[in-house]
């Protein structure tokens, strides 16, 4: 028998760790709180302000404090961000664990705002005729014949839009 090399196993460093090596350890903070900081956005400000607003960056000021910089898309969205700065920087270090915010700063920014995806829409699959079947034997019993009629057609949805895409069919 031959014994073949056996290649060295790698040594997995830490992304973070790396990213620092290459950014800086200030410049990666402010990476990770701005990142954490507009995931949470939503949380903070609530979902309509969130649409027309969005932190942009992290600014270090001088006396060891930070400045958080917010583009909105309205003046009136700045002056909302003016009168929750107390809320903001409360829920900036519960959120995203940004501690020593001492200045909210607004600029305007045409179309700014962190946009919600919608939900996409689920495709209906057809339904059996051998398991329509059960489910009207299911529902015979209702007296009432539109009754009756709405409790099937409301199961026949829920099946045809609830069933995983690979689930088969029981008859």
């Amino acid at each position: 028998m031959t014994r073949r090399s056996k290649r060295p196993h790698s040594h997995l460093t830490g992304v973070q760790r790396g990213l620092s090596a290459l950014l800086g350890e200030d410049s990666l903070e402010q990476l990770i709180g701005i990142a954490r900081l507009r995931r949470a956005w939503p949380h903070i400000v609530g979902p309509m302000m969130a649409g027309r607003t969005e932190p942009v960056s992290i600014e270090h000021l001088s006396e060891d404090g930070i400045c958080l910089w917010i583009a909105v898309d309205h003046p009136i969205m700045a002056q909302q961000i003016r009168f929750l700065r107390d809320d903001i920087r409360k829920a900036c270090f519960k959120h995203a664990h940004i501690s020593n915010l001492h200045q909210i700063r607004s600029r305007i920014q045409p179309g700014a705002g962190i946009k919600i995806r919608a939900p996409q829409q689920a495709e209906a699959r057809p339904v059996s005729f051998a398991r329509k079947r059960e489910l009207a034997l299911d529902v015979a019993c209702i007296k009432d014949r539109s009754l009756r009629k709405a409790a099937f057609q409301a199961r026949v949805a829920q099946l045809a839009f609830d069933m995983a895409p690979n689930e088969e069919e029981h008859t």
